[in-house]
């Protein structure tokens, strides 16, 4: 009688393991954890990347009101200059430069702002400068 009922099955008989089976499993199942982890950080900061990426295009953003509003500022410091009295800009050929320039760029940003061509805007702009500083030097 060597099969009795008592005796267990060869299948489910547990083999004790030794301390550096136990040891190596844990490292491994500790490893699996560490690359779980980091895969997971990785997707989060790609994920966020992408979001940054997005959000931090100024320069090719056609929407973007900030080139507007500075350029409009650059332009409008230049054509208070002009109706200033002693303040060097009021009269020559720098003076026309800078308010067809500054008027220029205002123009371009605020045709590109609108979705409009650029140059366009800028020839505009520059015209407006030009008169504006013939105008200061009636005044």
């Amino acid at each position: 009688m060597t099969h009795s009922a008592a005796s267990p099955l060869p299948s489910s008989v547990k083999k004790p393991q030794s301390r550096s089976e136990r040891s190596a499993r844990k490292l491994r199942a500790s490893k699996a954890a560490q690359c779980a982890v980091q895969a997971e950080n990785a997707q989060q900061t790609r994920d966020a990347d992408a979001k940054n990426v997005k959000q931090n295009n100024a320069f090719s953003d056609k929407k973007n009101i900030m080139w507007v509003l500075l350029s409009g500022a650059m332009a409008l410091t230049f054509v208070v200059m002009l109706f200033l009295p002693d303040s060097g800009m009021g009269s020559g050929l720098i003076s026309t430069y800078s308010a067809m320039l500054w008027c220029g760029f205002f123009g371009a940003t605020l045709w590109r702002y609108r979705a409009a061509s650029g140059w366009a805007g800028f020839a505009y702009g520059s015209v407006v400068g030009l008169v504006i500083q013939f105008v200061s030097q009636i005044i």
